[in-house]
């Protein structure tokens, strides 16, 4: 459902109800009836809202700039909305995306924001598809979700300390329309209970050494700042990455980690439980083949 239910009096306005999907606005009248003659669409009131606060900036520049943002729930304040939660801003910004997608936002764009900064691409990229595997959501959804943006990024300083979060969103959207973010069979596999863990090599080292990683199948992924490095499965997680701290099998990963400083690199878990079809070793060879293929590491074998 989109927003409904409006009407008007005095510009009295109030936020009846408000959930991750659906925000239903009232205007409230204390004594005359709702008067749906004048009662302002949604979509005017949104695509109102943009062309007044954009400053000749396009809709993918909203979700970069957290003042063009400000500006944006500003002028929907002056119109009777309140925009006081994380839901509601989430929500308002994704409203102006689905009317630029539906072809009815008719707001001119006269300026440019910054272009993505190249050396961003690959840390966004690592840390964006954590976010939206973790949670099942579009990348879109990220930029425009207060805390999921925060989350991504929180995921982005794994790999790159004190990251420009404009740049991190630019890169973003620079990503999104090469077409590099393009769905994986991870997003299908939902009601398996999967759960994504990031950490430092540092940090392995110490849960493992206190038994804190789960020995449940799954899947596991090196990274760094340069990119994807390797990609692997296994039936226990706990013991195949306790191998591969104490001088891992694959000798080209070896030789990788032993030259890196260990803060340097980080590792991703994707982690099911007992009983799932991830029991199943040509599941995991399936999934792991899907991120190999579509995330390229460096140092896993080609056939």
């Amino acid at each position: 459902m989109n927003w409904v239910g409006f009407a008007r009096r005095q510009n009295v306005v109030a936020l009846a109800s408000l959930a991750p999907s659906l925000i239903t606005l009232f205007l409230v009248a204390a004594d005359e009836p709702t008067l749906p003659e004048t009662a302002v669409s949604e979509e005017n009131l949104f695509a109102a809202a943009f062309a007044a606060s954009h400053n000749g900036y396009s809709s993918d520049e909203l979700l970069c700039d957290t003042e063009l943002q400000n500006s944006y729930f500003t002028a929907l304040e002056q119109r009777g909305l309140q925009i006081d939660n994380d839901d509601a801003r989430r929500e308002v910004l994704l409203q102006i995306l689905k009317l630029r997608k539906a072809g009815k936002l008719d707001v001119a764009t006269s300026r440019r924001g910054q272009p993505a900064d190249d050396s961003y691409l690959v840390v966004a990229e690592i840390a964006v598809r954590v976010v939206t595997d973790r949670h099942q959501v579009a990348t879109d959804t990220v930029l425009a979700d207060p805390r999921l943006k925060k989350e991504f990024v929180v995921e982005s300083q794994k790999l790159r300390s004190d990251p420009d979060e404009y740049q991190l969103a630019k890169a973003v959207l620079r990503l999104r329309k090469i077409r590099r973010l393009q769905p994986e069979l991870v997003l299908r596999v939902a009601d398996w209970k999967r759960q994504i863990e990031t950490m430092t090599i540092d940090e392995l080292r110490n849960r493992l050494d206190n038994a804190e990683i789960a020995s449940s199948p799954g899947v596991y992924i090196f990274r760094d700042v340069s990119g994807y490095l390797y990609i692997g499965e296994a039936k226990n997680l706990a013991d195949r990455l306790i191998e591969h701290v104490r001088g891992s099998d694959r000798e080209q990963l070896a030789n990788y980690l032993k030259g890196r400083a260990s803060g340097d690199v980080s590792i991703e878990l994707h982690i099911f439980p007992r009983g799932t079809p991830a029991d199943q070793v040509s599941v995991r060879r399936a999934y792991e083949s899907e991120l190999i293929r579509s995330r390229e590491p460096k140092l896993n074998v080609r056939p």
